[in-house]
């Protein structure tokens, strides 16, 4: 979890880069691994949080579809709250998949036991065009499709010419 010192400093215009740069590159590849991207683990540190920070930005429904209710709701009030929108949770025991991920900062509010989580604004608007059908089979209780079964669908249509 990227934990952020206060609320006032930051703003959704910082990059995914320095999001996903402030952690070690074995977690960055961690990361790549949990949602089936490819990045060379033999560059160095910088150019792999460039690479793994294009490759989320790159591929959002590799993110969306490891997001459970919850998360996609989260997600559903970045959008609609745009810029500069912080997300309030209560603190729990497990951290999101979205902090996990490092997709999100999080302040801590130790007094009111909240967490403040910010999203980078390039991330919140690759994910605004494909998260609501996520959300959408989420709340009917169903599980939306995968990128991989995404992409073989999109071969086999191919194949069969239709």
């Amino acid at each position: 979890m990227i934990v952020l010192p206060d609320t006032k400093t930051f703003d959704s215009s910082i990059r995914l880069v320095q999001l996903v740069g402030g952690v070690t590159k074995v977690n960055m590849l961690k990361v790549c691994d949990k949602l089936d991207l490819y990045v060379s683990p033999n560059l160095k540190k910088d150019e792999t949080a460039r690479r793994v920070a294009q490759e989320l930005l790159d591929s959002p429904i590799e993110i969306l579809s490891n997001l459970n209710k919850q998360e996609l709701q989260i997600i559903d009030e970045f959008v609609k709250g745009g810029a500069n929108t912080y997300v309030v949770r209560k603190m729990r025991k497990t951290q999101y998949k979205l902090q996990k991920l490092y997709l999100v900062a999080t302040y801590c509010d130790e007094e009111n036991q909240e967490w403040h989580m910010l999203m980078p604004d390039e991330l919140r608007e690759a994910l605004s065009s494909n998260y609501k059908f996520y959300l959408d089979l989420a709340e009917k209780g169903q599980k939306g499709p995968t990128a991989k079964q995404l992409r073989m669908m999109a071969a086999m249509k191919r194949i069969m010419g239709k």
